[in-house]
């Protein structure tokens, strides 16, 4: 599976978001690694109906938040 994926963080200097694309086994590395770092990952997958998660155009959305002592990171990950 492959995924457009944004990865905005919050902690420390606010960059630009980053744009890439990952397979499914890249982005579970970089959430490993993030927990790994010390965060904790909050995955969202579904809206507050029950319905999967889409992006505009009607592709499955997956967002995952990254905590620490607040909100440090989000990465969205859409399926392509």
């Amino acid at each position: 599976m492959l995924f457009e994926t944004t990865y905005q963080t919050f902690s420390g200097p606010v960059l630009p978001a980053m744009r890439t694309r990952l397979n499914d086994d890249e982005a579970h590395r970089t959430i490993a690694a993030n927990l790994l770092a010390g965060s904790e990952p909050v995955v969202h997958t579904k809206d507050a109906r029950g319905e999967q998660l889409r992006t505009r155009d009607g592709r499955p959305l997956t967002v995952v938040a990254m905590y620490r002592d607040g909100l440090a990171s989000v990465m969205e990950l859409v399926h392509v």
